[in-house]
């Protein structure tokens, strides 16, 4: 029997206020923790963290310097993928520190950063497949900007391209939304369980700060 595809419903936890807000969450192909910091070039910590209030505090206060952002990288269980989160952090969508992490591998990243800032980003073996603001989902950019249109479609995000502000569902469930995409690239079901459960390598790594994010 196959297995359902995600949708927005199995994500209903990430819309309920679990995650920080800002957040950002990466998910990299084949890379040891390690391996994910040594790319980004962060200065790592001997001490892991979880995702507790130590995690966010830290992250907060690190972003109000504006000289770096900090990251925790963590290998998913039984898995060949490393987990990566942010809290006030946009790493995993700046193309410019992804793109070499992707080198040889598949990043999926995807962010929300507070007062209708929304980001989903893929990127293969250097090359930037889809970049969108889930938003406006019809305005897709990358070398393959189509390559998900039926996963889009099913999961319910809005693909026109004439609609009006007006004509915009803002209850649609965003996060959720980004969720289910990212797990049909990846096959990673992302749970609370998985994000409070794991021990985090933490570092700082300086990168552009997009006057967009």
């Amino acid at each position: 029997m196959t297995a359902a595809m995600p949708t927005t419903t199995d994500y209903a936890w990430a819309d309920s206020g679990t995650l920080d807000d800002p957040y950002c969450l990466t998910l990299v192909r084949g890379l040891t923790p390690e391996e994910f910091m040594a790319r980004v070039h962060a200065e790592t910590r001997p001490q892991p963290m979880r995702l507790d209030a130590n995690f966010h505090d830290t992250s907060y206060d690190l972003r109000s310097t504006g000289e770096a952002l900090f990251i925790g990288a963590a290998t998913v269980p039984g898995e060949n993928w490393t987990l990566a989160y942010e809290s006030n952090g946009h790493l995993g969508i700046t193309a410019e520190a992804m793109i070499p992490v992707s080198l040889g591998t598949r990043v999926v990243s995807h962010y929300e950063g507070g007062n209708g800032r929304y980001r989903f980003f893929w990127a293969e073996d250097g090359d930037v497949r889809l970049d969108f603001d889930p938003l406006y989902a019809h305005d897709r950019r990358g070398s393959t900007p189509d390559a998900l249109l039926d996963d889009m479609v099913e999961i319910g995000y809005d693909l026109r391209d004439d609609a009006s502000v007006e004509d915009i569902d803002f209850t649609f469930p965003l996060i959720a939304a980004s969720f289910a995409l990212a797990e049909r690239l990846t096959g990673i079901r992302v749970t609370p369980d998985l994000l409070a459960d794991r021990t985090f390598l933490c570092g700082q790594a300086r990168v552009p700060f997009p006057q967009d994010r």
